[in-house]
Order: structure tokens, then C-alpha cells, then sequence
């Protein structure tokens, strides 16, 4: 399932937003004249959508990112509590075609204690497996599990069985998502370690493509 383009508000659009952010308690200051603000569509949610707002005004250039519905807008802090805040408001919609996309949002906003949580669908596409000299990049092939996503009438969701990388190394898991959203990792073993990414594998808000 291809992921939602990102789409650029205008500027009365964009300066909405701002006002709008501009008045809660943890409000950060973002220079109207130098932001830009994104917004994108989220398969699993109705009225929800992840907005990304960029400040050009500084170098490097910074970016926060929220879930938000128009009206509110709730910051994506690198923990799982606002994305569950949010399924709690916005009950998830999910079924085969977005849980996926779903743990794939989830685990590009929110890091485990030894770093991202990065889904592999496609050993040969894994971000920077150029970096990664021959026999490792065979390894990896070679260790690799496709996905599998199967009904959870247990938990009224989903599981999905596959090949994680975390910590430094690939990880067999089944991962269950429940109706709410929250995640439970089950069967987890070791497949390869050593593995390293130099840089996080994930865009400040979603991984693209």
C-alpha cells in the first residue's frame, strides 16, 4: 500500500495552524514568515491526520510534528502516549490493508530504549544497505522472514509476523496489534546481530515512499 503524500498548506492555510498551536501551554515558537506546514492523511484514522511543520529559520532547520484534526493538535514526543491519547478519541479503523502503514507510523514516532524500530518488507530496500559491506547484506538476506498479517479475534486486531531490526541486529517477531492500537511484541528471537544504521532509517514524521 503506497504511503499519502505529504501536502504543502498555503499560507493563510499554514498561518491557521500556527495561531492555533500558538495557544497551548507548551506552545513552541515558529516563525510565521519561515514555516512550512505539511499535513498528510493517516489510512487508519477518519478525522486525524499528521501535520509536520519545518522552520526554515534555523540551520539546521527544525521540525516538530503532531496528530491533529483541524481543531487540536497533540505533539508526537518520540513515546507512544500521544498516538494512544489519540486512538483513545479517534477510535482506529484498522483491517489488512493499513496495519502495516499503521506499525509503520508507529514505530517511526515512537523509540524503543536501544533506538528505532525500523519494519523490513524488503530485505534489498532496507535504508542503507549500500553501507553495509557484501556479507553482511547476504546475511541479511538470508536471515530475512516476510510478513505475514493474520486476524487476532483475541485481541479484536491483527497480528503481523516478520523481521525487525532493533538495537543493532534482525529480530523474528510477531507483533500484536490490538483493536485499540496498542502493541504487544510476541516470539521475538535473535537472527543476525551487528547490524548498524549510521542514521535513523525514518524522516522527522514518516517513513516516505
Amino acid at each position: 500500500m503506497a504511503q499519502p503524500q505529504w501536502i504543502r498548506m498555503n499560507r493563510d492555510q499554514a498561518l491557521r495552524v500556527l495561531r492555533q498551536l500558538s495557544t497551548r501551554k507548551d506552545a513552541v515558537v515558529f516563525s510565521q514568515d519561515v514555516t512550512e506546514v505539511c499535513w498528510r492523511v493517516l489510512p487508519f484514522y477518519t478525522d486525524y491526520r499528521v501535520y509536520r511543520l519545518t522552520n526554515y529559520a534555523t540551520m539546521p532547520t527544525f521540525t516538530m510534528s503532531y496528530l491533529g484534526n483541524g481543531e487540536e493538535y497533540i505533539s508526537l514526543d518520540g513515546t507512544a502516549n500521544p498516538i494512544y491519547a489519540v486512538n483513545e478519541k479517534a477510535p482506529l479503523a484498522l483491517d489488512e490493508t493499513n496495519v502495516i502503514p499503521y506499525l509503520e507510523f508507529f514505530f517511526s514516532n515512537v523509540q524503543g530504549s536501544e533506538g528505532d524500530v525500523f519494519l523490513i518488507k524488503d530485505p534489498n530496500k532496507m535504508p542503507f544497505m549500500s553501507s553495509l559491506n557484501l556479507a553482511q547484506q547476504q546475511s541479511i538476506i538470508r536471515s530475512f522472514r516476510p510478513l505475514d498479517v493474520a486476524a487476532d479475534p483475541a485481541h479484536n486486531g491483527y497480528k503481523v509476523s516478520g523481521t525487525l531490526h532493533y538495537g543493532g541486529g534482525l529480530l523474528a517477531a510477531t507483533i500484536v496489534i490490538a483493536g485499540d492500537g496498542k502493541l504487544l511484541f510476541q516470539d521475538q528471537s535473535l537472527l543476525l546481530s551487528g547490524i548498524h544504521f549510521p542514521d535513523s532509517p525514518y524522516t522527522p514524521a514518516w517513513i516516505e515512499g
